[in-house]
């Protein structure tokens, strides 16, 4: 008997040297070559918005160093809602009024501060409804910036099956929101 508590005792101790507490399981190296995670900076509401501005349409030929200019000064609205922390969504709702190829929406452009000011880029391939439906698939590129509430983008739009490409700069201020108060 006596050696059976010996051996519930000896079994009892081994089994409490090798139980380690959850603190203990810390796996990570903390070194100093690691460096710390960065936290995500929220850059899409410097930007979100509605801007109302000038739009210069061009169109350039594939092979060509020619540009052919489509609108110059077109009053226009662009508008930016936020997609998430760093993303937008870019909408140009061009009515078929001068393009037959309709409205350019991106979905989702990258926005990064910069030291005083705010610059977005985004691409996306938009396939056309309605009467620019021929045109087919086009890649769609954009870049800009937002600086003191001014907006300026360059889009361009690759179109394969008319081979040229479409450019289109815009240059705006960012429109007030009324409050609703009197």
């Amino acid at each position: 008997m006596k050696k059976n508590l010996l051996y519930l005792w000896a079994l009892i101790c081994s089994v409490s040297l090798l139980t380690a507490c959850s603190s203990d399981d810390d796996n990570t190296v903390n070194d100093e070559t690691t460096p710390p995670e960065e936290e995500a900076v929220v850059t899409a509401p410097d930007v979100v918005g509605t801007y109302w501005g000038n739009l210069d349409i061009s169109m350039l030929p594939d092979g060509s160093d020619q540009e052919v200019v489509i609108a110059d000064g077109l009053p226009k609205f662009i508008t930016f809602s936020q997609v998430s922390d760093t993303e937008v969504k870019m909408e140009l709702f061009i009515n078929g009024n001068i393009l037959k190829f309709g409205d350019i929406v991106i979905d989702k452009c990258a926005v990064k501060k910069e030291t005083d000011a705010s610059t977005f880029t985004g691409q996306q391939d938009l396939t056309f409804q309605g009467d620019a439906a021929a045109l087919g698939t086009c890649a769609t590129s954009i870049e800009g910036t937002v600086q003191s509430g001014n907006a300026t983008m360059n889009i361009q739009v690759k179109v394969p099956t008319l081979k040229q490409t479409v450019k289109v700069t815009f240059s705006g201020v960012k429109q007030v929101e009324e409050s609703g108060k009197d």
